[in-house]
C-alpha cells in the first residue's frame, strides 16, 4: 500500500496505471489521501453497454448520461455531483473484458487517458487503476 500512499501523494502522477494491488486497498490508500475511489467490478461486462452501465451505476452518473463513449467522456470531466480534492477509478477483474472486447478496451483506456489529462489541468489529480488486464499501455 506504500506505493499507492507516495503515488496518490503526487498529484502530478496522475494518470492511468495497472492495478498491482487489491482494489479493497487501493480504494483505502485512496480515501487516506482524502480522494474519492470508485471500486468498479467489470468481471461481468458482457459488451460496451453493460461496462459503460456498471460505470454509470458505480459512479452515479447523471440522468444525461448517454451510454456512449463521448458521453463518458462528458462525464468523467465533469464529476460535478463528487465532492473530492481528486478522483481515483478502480476497474477491478477486467481480464475478460479487455480480452473479449479488445477495441472497446482499449477505448476506455483512452478515455481515462484523456479525463486524466483534463483533470491535471483543473490542478485536481484524477487516477484509473486498472486490475486484472494485461498487455495495454
Amino acid at each position: 500500500m506504500e506505493a499507492l500512499e507516495s503515488l496518490f501523494s503526487s498529484p502530478d502522477k496522475a494518470g492511468v496505471y495497472h492495478l498491482t494491488q487489491e482494489a479493497r486497498q487501493a480504494a483505502q490508500a485512496a480515501s487516506e489521501a482524502g480522494l474519492v475511489a470508485f471500486r468498479i467490478d467489470i468481471g461481468h461486462a458482457h459488451d460496451k453497454e453493460d461496462f459503460l452501465e456498471h460505470l454509470s451505476e458505480a459512479m452515479k452518473f447523471p440522468d444525461w448520461f448517454g451510454g456512449n463513449w463521448d458521453a463518458l467522456a462528458d462525464c468523467l470531466k465533469d464529476l460535478s455531483w463528487v465532492d473530492g480534492k481528486g478522483y481515483v477509478v478502480i476497474l477491478e477483474k477486467s481480464k475478460h473484458f479487455c480480452d473479449a472486447h479488445r477495441h472497446e478496451f482499449d477505448e476506455a483506456i483512452d478515455v481515462l487517458k484523456d479525463a486524466a489529462a483534463f483533470w491535471r489541468g483543473q490542478g485536481k489529480p484524477f487516477w484509473a487503476l486498472i486490475g486484472g488486464a494485461e498487455g495495454w499501455s
